[in-house]
């Protein structure tokens, strides 16, 4: 799914500014799906373009001018049509993964360093990953549900894995240069 339609999904709850649009990425499919402003206001642009946003600029003193937008007609029929589309296979793109893939081009210190690392970051994320779920689940609906304990599940089985594999990685020589 792209930028366009989860910007339509998001206004379909209610008008948004594109502050308020980044923060809907950030805190609710952050983990799985997040855009930047970079990403946000042009598909913004696009959406207007197309028919399927309005925008309405709310003028402010002391500080810029707001502007909020709403989904049209339009916009809710196209969304409806692509959340129908087919399911398409999730594209992974890790860091962390590409790094381990190429650890055994480190040191034995070096490789330890890594592990260590991916396994203290895959920890934070699952700590702030409970937080703001904790925060933010009396709003939830059992879908927005699911994807957020989806996304828990997700990093304690990562976790889980890292550490049942971590002992045996350490164990192969590193490269020799």
């Amino acid at each position: 799914m792209d930028v366009k339609t989860i910007i339509l999904g998001f206004l379909s709850y209610g008008e948004m500014s594109g502050y308020d649009i980044k923060q809907a990425f950030t805190n609710s499919i952050g983990f799985f799906y997040d855009a930047s402003f970079g990403a946000i206001y042009p598909a913004l642009r696009k959406l207007e373009e197309e028919g399927f946003v309005t925008k309405q600029e709310i003028i402010q003193s002391g500080k810029p001018n707001k502007i909020l937008y709403r989904i049209t007609e339009a916009g809710k029929q196209s969304f409806r049509q692509e959340i129908q589309t087919p399911i398409l296979p999730p594209v992974l793109r890790s860091d962390m993964l590409v790094k381990i893939f190429f650890g055994k081009s480190r040191t034995i210190d070096e490789q330890k360093d890594l592990l260590e690392g991916c396994l203290d970051t895959q920890r934070q994320l699952l700590q702030q990953s409970k937080a703001s779920y904790k925060k933010l689940e009396v709003n939830f609906d059992e879908y927005q549900r699911f994807c957020w304990e989806y996304t828990i599940h997700h990093l304690e089985s990562t976790i889980s894995f890292m550490e049942q594999k971590m002992t045996s990685l350490m164990k192969q020589p590193a490269y020799s240069v």
